[in-house]
This record gives structure tokens, sequence and C-alpha cells, in this order.
């Protein structure tokens, strides 16, 4: 597969779908030419060829192909389809951060997500600019369900189609990373560290459990998470550690080998790295004076 841009979205909130269908060409047919749609607008392959350009890019789209159209850019034909041509396209859009760069680099929330009681941090959605589908038919597959939902009533499909409109955004960021066999070692370390966080883990144990240098299992965690193994499995433990300050009154020693750290001094300044205040601090913030229920019991 040629290299891509990606059109990267905070989330959440989620992009949101606005409309969609299949469109059939005849031969000698062209795309429309636009300006400034306002909507990001899908195209997926499913037969025949579409020639088609933005601003000064210009692709040759097949079966299989899927191209992502940008809102405020200019949409034109190359030159007339050769053959029948079928496609889905449809349009969304979003509410939030989003842009286009040539890495899989996260973004940032201009406003913090609250931590107390409920935590869910930002994510980015990686949609390629340009892709060729591996597992063309199950996406077909939820396209279709996609705009039959588009037909329903109004007030019952509005959920329905919202939802099946995140499983094709899942689909076509995960289609092209299923292809790679570096962010499928990664996931498995990934699933690993989070099974094994309590436990001593080192480069070495990794890349004997694993059956591959140390190095590779360091490029593919970077290429999928942007970190080596150690550093996320720190950032894990880190991120334990704050449930365990907000949910319980175990002293900081207990929390630090609970988690999995040998040396609490280690425990609190990498904690600090990462939040900005102690673990103690951090704890200070979310009771009241006075309010403790001794060291080991449960805060309600």
């Amino acid at each position: 597969m040629t290299e891509t841009t990606f059109l990267s979205f905070l989330a959440p909130p989620f992009p949101y779908f606005i409309e969609g269908n299949l469109t059939t060409y005849k031969r000698g047919q062209r795309h429309p030419d636009r300006y400034n749609l306002g909507f990001f607008d899908v195209i997926i392959m499913k037969e025949g060829s579409l020639y088609i350009g933005e601003e000064h890019e210009q692709w040759k789209l097949l079966s299989h192909d899927v191209l992502i159209l940008e809102p405020n850019k200019h949409h034109f034909p190359v030159e007339p389809c050769t053959e029948d041509t079928v496609f889905y396209w449809f349009h969304f859009q979003t509410k939030d951060k989003w842009c286009v760069q040539k890495e899989q680099k996260p973004l940032e929330p201009d406003q913090p997500v609250p931590t107390l009681h409920f935590h869910s941090e930002n994510n980015t959605v990686h949609l390629p600019k340009h892709q060729k589908l591996g597992n063309p038919n199950e996406l077909f597959n939820r396209l279709d369900l996609l705009l039959k939902s588009t037909v329903k009533i109004r007030s019952l499909a509005f959920w329905e189609t919202q939802q099946i409109f995140m499983q094709v955004l899942q689909s076509l960021e995960n289609d092209q990373q299923n292809q790679s066999s570096h962010v499928k070692l990664a996931e498995q370390i990934e699933i690993y560290l989070k099974q094994h966080y309590k436990e001593p883990i080192t480069n070495k144990s990794l890349a004997a459990q694993f059956h591959v240098h140390e190095n590779y299992l360091a490029r593919c965690m970077k290429a999928a998470f942007h970190c080596t193994p150690l550093e996320y499995l720190s950032n894990y433990r880190i991120e334990q550690a704050r449930l365990h300050l907000l949910k319980t009154d175990l002293p900081l020693h207990l929390i630090s080998e609970e988690i999995g750290f040998t040396r609490l001094s280690y425990f609190s300044q990498c904690f600090k790295n990462k939040y900005g205040v102690s673990p103690a601090n951090y704890r200070k913030q979310y009771r009241r004076e006075g309010s403790g229920a001794g060291t080991e019991g449960q805060v309600p």
C-alpha cells in the first residue's frame, strides 16, 4: 500500500453522520465539481473506476478504494468514467478538533476531561485519506445497514443510524491497521502489559515472551502507541494508582507496591511527572478535611 496522510479527529465528541447513498455512474459520467461542501465526503468504491481531484491532488479510484474529501476544499472531476461505476458515499461532520497529518499523532484537548468518579481519556480517531480495503465485504454490509436505517421513521432511526455510523468509522480506521504486523504485535503487547502490570517486566522479559528482538518491540509500540513498551507500562501503572487514590484509603506505600513499583520515591516522581502534583496532594484535592475513614477502608 502506498503511504497516505491521515485525517485525525479528537473524540469525544465523535463525528456524526449526515447523509449517504449507493450511486451508479454510467460510462461517460463525471463526479460533480464543488467548492466548500461543508462536510467530509467519503467515497467507497464497489466496482468500476472514478477519476477525482481535490485542490492539487488527483486519484484514480478503483474497486475497494476509499477516499475522504475535506469540507472546505475544491473537489473536481479529472475525467469521465470509462466504465459503469458503483460506489457508496456518505457525508459526516465533527464539532471538535481535527487536522490532516502524515503520522498518527494523538491530538490534545483544549480543556481537560474531569477525572473524579468518571474518567474517560480523549482519544484520536485516525482515518486514512486514501486506502485500499482489506476486508471490503464486511464494510459493504455495514454500509447497507447504515443506508437502510436512514429510511426508517426518523425518531426511531436516529440512534441506530449513528451507532452503525460509528462502526463504519471504526472499520475505516482499523482496516488499514489490521493489515500491519507491527500494529498486531503492539496490540498483543498492550494486552499483556495490562494483564501483568503488577509483575516485574523488562524489555528483556518482553522480548522473551514474544520471541522477537527488544528493538523490534519498541518500533512496533511506537508505531501504534507513540511510546516504548516500558513507557506504556509506566503510564498504565500510574493510571491504576490514580484510581486507587480516588477509590481507596490505602497508604501510598501499599498503592506503590500494588501497581508494580519497587520504590515509593520513584512512584511519586512518575505520578508527579504525569499529573503535576504528588500522589498525596492529588488525593487531598478530592477529600474534605477530617473526612478520612481510616487507612484501609473503602471510599463510598
